[in-house]
């Protein structure tokens, strides 16, 4: 019997193209970053974790109907936010934890939508982000009572985006063909750049991505 489920995925997946990389730290001893520690892997090799990689165009259309809406659960542990960089779309939640035995807080302060919530030992909080606000504004949010802590919620309005793991990977699947503005950012590194890309139906993005503090980010491309 044709046009069964696994024959509709790969026709779905020959009109569409994939982009998927790495994202790697180039040091600058002139401008040395100190909580660099906490992100890289290897300071050798670079691999960069918590960098949150995004596409975008004018009138660019998501796939709206069949999304189905997630839950990504936020801990704060040992005064940190766990983990300290989330990607969700519009409409999803976050559950903000207490795992610590002292007081802390969920504060933003953001033009589309604020909060200001105490958490006790053991408390638990759910926001839901209804408005994306994309790359370049995410909703920051701290603890009034411990300044060192942050995190970052990046909300987009479409599903192609990724944050990277502990390797530096990510992989952006069913992209439509066309081309696109890349963005890659590290908010706890003030890290960011921006380049073109061409998808073709099909075929694969292979990327390097280069952030450094001084000259600038650089991207090696490769499609397959």
């Amino acid at each position: 019997m044709a046009g069964g489920p696994a024959e509709t995925v790969t026709a779905f997946q020959q009109t569409t193209g994939t982009i998927r990389g790495k994202v790697v730290y180039v040091a600058d001893p002139q401008q040395p970053w100190r909580l660099g520690r906490y992100y890289i892997r290897d300071p050798r090799s670079g691999e960069l974790s918590e960098a949150v990689v995004a596409i975008s165009k004018r009138r660019m259309e998501a796939p709206d109907g069949d999304q189905k809406r997630s839950t990504v659960t936020v801990d704060q542990k040992n005064f940190q936010f766990v983990p300290e960089t989330v990607a969700i779309r519009a409409g999803d939640r976050v559950r903000f934890l207490n795992s610590d035995d002292h007081v802390h807080n969920v504060r933003t302060s953001h033009p589309k939508q604020s909060f200001n919530v105490n958490m006790p030992a053991g408390a638990k909080h759910e926001v839901t982000f209804r408005s994306a606000s994309g790359i370049r504004q995410p909703y920051t949010i701290d603890c009034v009572y411990h300044s060192a802590m942050r995190s970052w919620i990046f909300v987009f309005d479409h599903p192609w985006f990724a944050v990277t793991g502990k390797d530096g990977t990510f992989e952006l699947q069913n992209v439509p063909p066309g081309d696109y503005r890349l963005d890659v950012v590290h908010a706890a590194g003030n890290l960011r750049t921006a380049e073109t890309i061409q998808v073709v139906a099909g075929k694969n993005n292979e990327l390097v991505i280069r952030l450094q503090p001084s000259s600038g980010p650089s991207v090696s491309k490769q499609s397959k």
